[in-house]
């Protein structure tokens, strides 16, 4: 099969082993759709500006249009091509040989590839965005399915202060919200097309770049040919986005295990996304929680992979630019079955009242409501932390919780402290007495489900 280089060559096959090690099509065959796509549009501008006949533009469109479907429905063979470019240029040569000849006038895969992966990474960051808000409406539903239940809310993964379950849920929601307005950030700086570039240096030749950027449908066009074929920035971006979406999604795995634990008790995931153990019945683990968890680490990897392959890398192309789509692919596809799996997960959520309501019988998780509620009896905030301090070391040494003390024995600690305290002492009371917005009050909470509902509609 002919290479789309070689005249300068004395016409000695390559060497097979070198053939196989350069080789790069096991990675951009990913890329086979937006390559005949862009190649299709190519072959309409060098028609339009009279570099191709009209003939000849349509047997080389057919032989584009025959190559993309049997892409889509997998009937292509991808053995022994150096890379994607070389495969469709091969399969259209079967068909005209004489106007395939005329297919790369003006272009040098140097540009192609990028312009290839930027539309791979548009089509993407699309799926990504959708896979988000799937995600999210699922998470609001489950915030408003749970808005009644209560838990103890953790910080140092102590018990900290009583919180909607729907609270934390909702926190879910916000942080994927941020992933999404990064994810459209980074979308835009590869939202650029780079065709008409050449190797290097652009072209000798009149070709209509706007023509083929609108019709690739790309909102802007490269102005540094150098810059274009060597600019692998927003890969390195995109996979960032992606690793903090995987980030918080490893962060929300890690909350539904721990509390999925008999430790915590205070939900299960369903079974169908749970497994069992070889050797332990008892077992039902949550392996896709655990997998998805797990899975941010190659993705970390993959940003990093990708960031050193660039750092010492002299300017326009470099054959190491070969290397970055494998990291690529990788995520997107790890990123978009992880939304996925986790849509389903949270749709299966059941939470422990129970559990949950025993959790809340610690007191010492109210410390900060009796401490507020000396602030506002006009006690300094450093004084009220003092005394509910020494409430709660007197009742951990003793064993007691502060209900069990007597009215008078509070007292000791401030005469600011009333019998309206021990009404205080409860999860119902604590978070409905919050006052700031953004804050677990149920009234809150309800607000900012409905607003949400809107907006995912």
């Amino acid at each position: 099969m002919a290479k789309l280089w070689g005249g300068r060559f004395s016409g000695k096959e390559i060497d097979p082993e070198v053939m196989k090690f350069t080789s790069s099509l096991d990675t951009d065959k990913v890329l086979a759709k937006y390559d005949c796509l862009s190649s299709k549009v190519h072959v309409e501008m060098l028609s339009k500006c009279g570099f191709i006949t009209n003939a000849e533009k349509k047997d080389l469109s057919d032989a584009l249009d025959e190559l993309l479907e049997k892409v889509e429905e997998g009937s292509v063979s991808f053995e022994g091509y150096e890379d994607i470019h070389s495969l469709v240029q091969d399969y259209v040569s079967q068909k005209n040989p004489d106007a395939a000849k005329k297919m790369h006038t003006g272009r040098s895969r140097n540009e192609q590839v990028v312009n290839d992966v930027r539309l791979y990474v548009k089509d993407k960051a699309e799926k990504i965005t959708q896979g988000i808000i799937n995600l999210q409406k699922e998470m609001v539903l489950l915030a408003e399915r749970t808005s009644d239940v209560i838990v103890p809310g953790y910080t140092h993964l102590n018990r900290a202060q009583p919180v909607l379950f729907a609270h934390l849920v909702m926190a879910y929601v916000e942080m994927t919200e941020r992933d999404l307005t990064r994810l459209s950030d980074a979308a835009k700086r590869a939202d650029i097309m780079v065709m008409g570039s050449g190797a290097i240096a652009g072209s000798a030749l009149e070709l209509d770049r706007k023509f083929v950027a609108d019709k690739l449908g790309f909102a802007k066009i490269s102005e540094n040919s150098i810059d274009s074929v060597s600019d692998r920035d927003f890969i390195v971006e995109i996979i960032s986005v992606i690793g903090i979406i995987a980030l918080h999604l490893s962060r929300i795995c890690e909350d539904m295990i721990l509390y999925g634990t008999p430790e915590f008790g205070f939900l299960q995931i369903g079974e169908k996304y749970c497994t069992g153990s070889s050797l332990m019945p008892q077992k039902k683990n949550p392996d896709v929680l655990e997998l998805v968890r797990g899975r941010t680490s190659h993705i970390a990897g993959a940003f990093n992979s990708v960031f050193v392959l660039l750092k010492g890398l002299p300017h326009s192309y470099n054959r190491d630019l070969q290397e970055d789509k494998k990291p690529l692919f990788e995520s997107v596809e790890s990123i978009l079955g992880s939304l996925s799996i986790m849509k389903g997960v949270m749709s299966t959520v059941d939470l422990n009242k129970d559990a949950a309501s025993r959790a809340l019988e610690d007191e010492f998780i109210y410390a900060t409501d009796l401490a507020e509620y000396l602030v506002r009896k006009g006690m300094p905030f450093s004084d009220a932390h003092g005394v509910v301090g020494k409430i709660i070391k007197h009742c951990a040494d003793n064993g007691k919780n502060i209900s069990d003390m007597s009215l008078s024995e509070l007292k000791e600690y401030s005469e600011h402290l009333g019998e309206d305290i021990y009404g205080l002492l409860d999860g119902e009371s604590s978070v409905g007495n919050k006052k700031t917005l953004g804050s677990t009050n149920p009234e809150f909470v309800k607000k900012e489900i409905v607003r949400w509902k809107k907006k995912l509609k």
